[in-house]
């Protein structure tokens, strides 16, 4: 296993513990502490994942350690991290100070359901198929995306961040429309989709 591949399974591990450090921040909040200490700890542990992000891909490309591993891992590492910390800012966000409006989670979420559903029935159905390529609109998406996040864990409840909010909402709808209509390109050319073909 490659040294970058390594970073990728330790951002991983970082998932459930900046999870965790969030809900025991909530918990301890409930229970009348006042300390800040799980609510640093929980920026802190993001950030070093999120950042774990930039190290890996550049070990990955400068030191010739591309892997099929790696290339699988990678973007589970990226949906786990974002996914979890976007649910979580957006259903108990941070203790007394408030959280990311109900709707961009359930957006950021059904958007990676149907994806991850799509790809499985595109894969499944069209013969000699590749992996869609990223497009641009969902690397743009994934960049608003940990800008929310990371708003949000720092500037909870500030009404300046809803424009970003609306624009990171924006570009994720967005991305789902390229993603789907190529899929949906995709899938015409299976012939599942004929007649007698059931």
């Amino acid at each position: 296993m490659t040294f970058a591949t390594s970073i990728t399974l330790l951002r991983i591990l970082l998932v459930p513990l900046f999870a965790g450090a969030l809900l025991y921040h909530q918990e301890s909040h409930l229970e009348g502490y006042t300390g800040n200490g799980w609510y640093y700890a929980a920026v802190i542990l993001f950030a070093l994942a999120a950042f774990s992000d930039g190290i890996d891909g550049w070990i990955a490309r400068h030191f010739n350690q591309r892997s099929a591993l790696g290339r699988i891992l990678d973007p589970v590492a990226d949906k786990l991290l974002l996914v979890t910390a976007v649910v979580l800012l957006g259903t108990i966000g941070v203790a007394g100070k408030g959280r990311l409006p109900l709707w961009f989670p359930l957006l950021v979420v059904s958007r990676d359901l149907i994806l991850v559903a799509g790809t499985l029935l595109v894969g499944t159905l069209v013969h000699h198929y590749h992996f869609i390529r990223p497009h641009w609109t969902g690397k743009v998406s994934t960049f608003f995306q940990i800008a929310v996040i990371l708003l949000g864990l720092l500037f909870p409840g500030e009404p300046w961040i809803r424009p970003v909010i609306w624009a990171a909402g924006g570009v994720t709808l967005l991305s789902l429309g390229v993603y789907v209509l190529h899929g949906w390109k995709l899938l015409h050319t299976s012939p599942y989709g004929e007649p007698g073909q059931g």
